[in-house]
C-alpha cells in the first residue's frame, strides 16, 4: 500500500527536500528550517510544538485505533534540522544559495522521509496509540538532543521507543544495516596543557621541553591503547592541534594539545580516559613538566535496545525484502547524540545504503531514492509497535 501511495507522493517529498536542501542553517540557527517542517506537518493535521530546545519541533498524531489517552503506546520517530558549516562543491540543481551553509551530512534527506512517513500516516491512521515525529536541531554539534531534553522532552511528549536513521555511503544501494548492540561510536574532547621552564635550544638542560613531552605523551597514548582495550572492540585517540612555541630556537613554556576520543565499548570509554591520565603522570616524571589533561564527556555510545532492533529488522523486511536487510550490521566510529535519546529510552539507530561521497564531503549528494524506504520503515513500525497487544503486555 505504502509503494502505491508514494507515487503519488514523490513530487512533493522532491520539493521538501529541494526546498531544504537550498536554505541550509546550521545548530540551533535553524529558524526557518523548523518553521518549514512546523508548517508542513500543521498541514498534516498534526499537533505541533516548536521552540523545543530552541529550535525543535515535535508534531503528534493519533491512530484511529485508540483515542488520546495516557495508556496508549507512543513511538517517537527522531530526524535532524542542521546543516554544516561548509561550502557545497555537489552539481545539484537545487545547490545551496547560504554561502558557507551545506546539508553535506544529508539530514535533509532525513527530514524529507520523516515528514513523508507523516503524510502516509496522517492519510492512513489505521493504527492504534499515538507517533511523534521529533525534529532536532544542532546534530553536528552533538548538543541538540541535550537541550530537547533539558526543555523537557520525554516529560511533556512521552514516548515508549525511539527510533532515527542514517544513509550510509558504502553500505549497498537500498539495503538496510541494522546494528544489533552498538550502531556509533562516543565522542569526547581532550584538551592537553603542558606547561615548563621555557630555555633557549641550545641549552635545554636549562628549563623543561614542553614540546619533546608533548610528542612522547602523543607517543605512548597511541602504543599504549592498543595493549589496554580489548582488541575486539573498536576505540581511537586522534589529536589534530599541537600548538606552542613563536621561534625556532627557544623552548616554549607551554604547548596545548588538542584531540578526540572515541569507542564503540562503554567500557572502552573509561579505560582510555584512564589511560590519559596515567600517561600524563608518567610524564611530568619523566620530563619534569605540568600537565592539565581534561576530556570533556560529548556523546555517548548509541547502544540499540534488543526489542527495538527486532523491530526494525521486521519493518525492513516487510519494505525491501529479507535479501536487503543486515542483521547485526557493524557499528562505525562516527557520533550522535540520538545517543542521549536513547539513553532514555529504548530506541534503534540503523542505516540505508546509498552510493557517492561520504557525509561531511563537499560534494556529498543525498540520494532521494532512499526516502521512501525509511519512510516505510517507519510507518512499519508505527503500525506494529503502538499495537493495543504490545500496551497490553
Amino acid at each position: 500500500m505504502f509503494k502505491h501511495w508514494y507515487e503519488s507522493q514523490r513530487d512533493t517529498s522532491a520539493e521538501w527536500l529541494q526546498h531544504l536542501h537550498r536554505n541550509p542553517e546550521v545548530g540551533f540557527e535553524e529558524v526557518l528550517t523548523s518553521a518549514f517542517v512546523a508548517d508542513r506537518l500543521t498541514e498534516l493535521g498534526y499537533d505541533v510544538a516548536t521552540g523545543i530546545g530552541g529550535t525543535g519541533v515535535v508534531a503528534t498524531l493519533h491512530g484511529a485505533g485508540t483515542g488520546a489517552t495516557e495508556s496508549e503506546r507512543c513511538i517517537g520517530f527522531r530526524a535532524e534540522l542542521d546543516a554544516l558549516p561548509m561550502a557545497e562543491k555537489s552539481k545539484v540543481a537545487y545547490a545551496s544559495r547560504n554561502a558557507g551553509r551545506f546539508h553535506g551530512c544529508g539530514h535533509d534527506g532525513h527530514a524529507t522521509t520523516a515528514l513523508t512517513a507523516a503524510a502516509y500516516l496522517a492519510q492512513h491512521r489505521d493504527f492504534d496509540g499515538a507517533v511523534r515525529f521529533i525534529f532536532q536541531p544542532a546534530e553536528e554539534l552533538l548538543s541538540g538532543a541535550r537541550a530537547m531534553i533539558a526543555d523537557k522532552l520525554f516529560e511533556r511528549f512521552p514516548c515508549d521507543e525511539i527510533y532515527a536513521l542514517h544513509n550510509l555511503p558504502g553500505l549497498p544501494v537500498g539495503h538496510v544495516g541494522v546494528p544489533a548492540t552498538a550502531a556509533l561510536s562516543s565522542a569526547d574532547n581532550i584538551d592537553i596543557t603542558i606547561r615548563a621552564t621555557g630555555a633557549h635550544g641550545s641549552m635545554p638542560h636549562t628549563g623543561e621541553d614542553a614540546i619533546t613531552a608533548g610528542a612522547s605523551l602523543i607517543t605512548s597514548v597511541q602504543q599504549a591503547a592498543t595493549r589496554v582495550a580489548d582488541a575486539r572492540n573498536a576505540g581511537v585517540i586522534s589529536f589534530g592541534l599541537f600548538s606552542g612555541g613563536t621561534v625556532r630556537n627557544v623552548l616554549p613554556d607551554e604547548v596545548l594539545i588538542e584531540g578526540t576520543m572515541r569507542t564503540n565499548a562503554v567500557e572502552v570509554r573509561d579505560r582510555l580516559a584512564q589511560l590519559l591520565e596515567d600517561a600524563a603522570k608518567a610524564t611530568e616524571l619523566l620530563f619534569g613538566v605540568q600537565i592539565e589533561i581534561d576530556v570533556t564527556k560529548v556523546a555517548p555510545v548509541t547502544m540499540n535496545d534488543p526489542a527495538t532492533v527486532a523491530a526494525v529488522v521486521s519493518a525492513a523486511c516487510q519494505t525491501v525484502g529479507a535479501d536487503k536487510v543486515i542483521e547485526n550490521a557493524r557499528s562505525i566510529m562516527a557520533s550522535e547524540d540520538f545517543s542521549e535519546l536513547a539513553t532514555r529510552v529504548p530506541g534503534a539507530y540503523f542505516f540505508i545504503g546509498q552510493d557517492g561521497r561520504t557525509p561531511h564531503h563537499p560534494e556529498y549528494v543525498f540520494d532521494p531514492d532512499i526516502i521512501p524506504i525509511g519512510a516505510e520503515i517507519f510507518v512499519n513500525l508505527a503500525k506494529a509497535r503502538t499495537s493495543k497487544t504490545l500496551n497490553a503486555q
